[in-house]
């Protein structure tokens, strides 16, 4: 038998083997427990992403809203939840518990589902109280992201969290696809019946269920012996001088696509129901294509990465997010529309993975928190203002015509994005491990990804050198 060398966890008794991965803990430890329970709560919280939050769009369709309010259901709501992430690490350094802090921003994400449920019953609820808990979901969810990303960094061994989290994305990633199979078998039988909202009020209380049952994994999980004291956002700071960053032109590119896309993504949703009348089995399938079809590809992207550079994967990623929401207005044939999720998710996790690659290489791992929240809110703006900006397009009583209008700009827009990656100079000077966890399921993108932080597999000691040398690799592509 293969001798496995044991270490010991830096802020307990625990003894790990970080080569055999879980496989190696001893039974029944205060570690290996932290580890399940991380788990439990990953899937569990994945269930819930698969049959509640991806659905608010449709839902609101199915009470009469417009298609301009059911599109800006999935945009808007992430900006409130942006702006609370700001101030959650402050709030959390009180609590003085993660564990706390995280199962209140659980309770909170259950009770946001119990208005939509009641709703559904009733077969009313006013699109304000929609905008509400929709807010007060993202709020929670984005509220306990960072605090999340800080406990298990000092929780978990550094040299344990890059394979735990590449099964544990696994685990989550398939749970989201059976939420998706469970909506469907909800929804499809109920479609345009009148047990229709009904269908909504059972997937949404097996969504408030799901979270629900992700607190006790969190209860189980221990605090860290010591809480660090909370530095400041200085989110001011942040907007005025990181053009002074080596990453400025990145962020600049990044912040003019993420308006641009928003200009017609939102609208998909309603556009496929109404325009296209695809069923929501459908619907469900679209979405699924779209998420295996990134998630499949994320490994093969990684690999083109590391042969090719970061550089020309995103170039390959921003190609594809450009063109691919233009062909909606001419797809009639349902294995086009399955042609076109597949290819815009692979597009779309190059671009994500090639983006998140080269502006996490420029930050130094100190840094990383405060300036992944700054970065958080002004994504999440710039989302906000491309989804009015198209709302205000589409009109209240949009047609066929209208929605080609703003798919057309919103492809003319990401164009002009388009134009800036020559300008993006900064390489990846050496591969970084990258695992991410979803937050939502969108048509045309597959999921919006949240990088887990504290997986990524670095010397923290030699980030800020590889800061400098790729600032020095830019100030070289500058001269030439």
């Amino acid at each position: 038998m293969r001798a496995v060398r044991r270490t010991r966890h830096p802020n307990s008794r625990d003894w790990y083997a970080p080569a055999a991965g879980m496989r190696g803990f001893r039974k029944h430890t205060p570690l290996r427990r932290d580890l399940i329970a991380c788990t439990g709560d990953g899937m569990t919280y994945s269930l819930m992403v698969g049959t509640g939050e991806t659905y608010f769009a449709a839902f609101a369709l199915v009470l009469g809203s417009s298609d301009r309010l059911s599109g800006l259901i999935a945009a808007v709501p992430p900006l409130v939840g942006a702006t609370a992430q700001l101030f959650a690490p402050a709030l959390a350094a009180r609590v003085k518990s993660p564990s706390r802090w995280i199962r209140g921003c659980a309770i909170l994400q259950v009770l946001s589902f119990v208005p939509m449920i009641v709703g559904a019953l009733i077969g009313a609820l006013p699109m304000w109280v929609l905008f509400l808990v929709a807010g007060v979901y993202w709020t929670s969810a984005l509220g306990a992201a960072g605090v999340w990303n800080t406990w298990i960094g000092l929780c978990f061994p550094a040299k344990i969290r890059p394979r735990y989290f590449g099964i544990r994305s696994r685990l989550c990633q398939g749970t989201i696809l059976l939420g998706l199979l469970v909506a469907a078998g909800i929804l499809q039988p109920t479609h345009g019946t009148k047990w229709e909202l009904t269908g909504f009020a059972v997937l949404f209380l097996i969504a408030a269920a799901a979270r629900a049952s992700s607190i006790p994994y969190l209860k189980s999980q221990r605090d860290p012996p010591h809480w660090p004291e909370h530095t400041p956002v200085q989110l001011l700071h942040f907007i005025s001088n990181f053009w002074h960053r080596a990453d400025a032109r990145l962020v600049t590119l990044m912040l003019a696509m993420q308006v641009a896309v928003q200009m017609g993504q939102p609208f998909l949703n309603p556009f496929l129901l109404k325009q296209l009348a695809v069923t929501p089995i459908q619907y469900l399938a679209l979405l699924a294509m779209s998420f295996f079809a990134k998630s499949f590809a994320l490994p093969m992207l990684g690999r083109y990465a590391h042969r090719h550079g970061a550089r020309s994967l995103m170039t390959l990623g921003a190609l594809g997010t450009t063109f691919m929401i233009l062909p909606w207005m001419f797809v009639e044939w349902v294995p086009g529309m399955f042609l076109i999720q597949a290819v815009s998710g692979v597009a779309q996790g190059a671009w994500e993975l090639a983006t998140f690659l080269l502006f996490l290489e420029t930050i130094p791992s100190k840094e990383r928190n405060s300036v992944m929240s700054g970065f958080y809110f002004l994504s999440s703006f710039a989302m906000a203002v491309g989804a009015i900006l198209g709302g205000f397009l589409l009109g209240n009583l949009p047609t066929h015509a209208a929605y080609g209008l703003v798919f057309g700009l919103s492809t003319a827009a990401r164009v002009g994005a388009l134009l800036l990656v020559p300008f993006v100079h900064i390489e990846v000077l050496r591969t970084i491990p990258l695992i991410s966890s979803t937050l939502a399921v969108r048509i045309n993108a597959g999921s919006i990804e949240s990088p887990i932080q504290d997986s990524i597999d670095e010397d923290d000691d030699a980030a800020p050198t590889r800061a400098s040398e790729a600032r020095a690799a830019t100030a070289r592509s500058d001269s030439r």
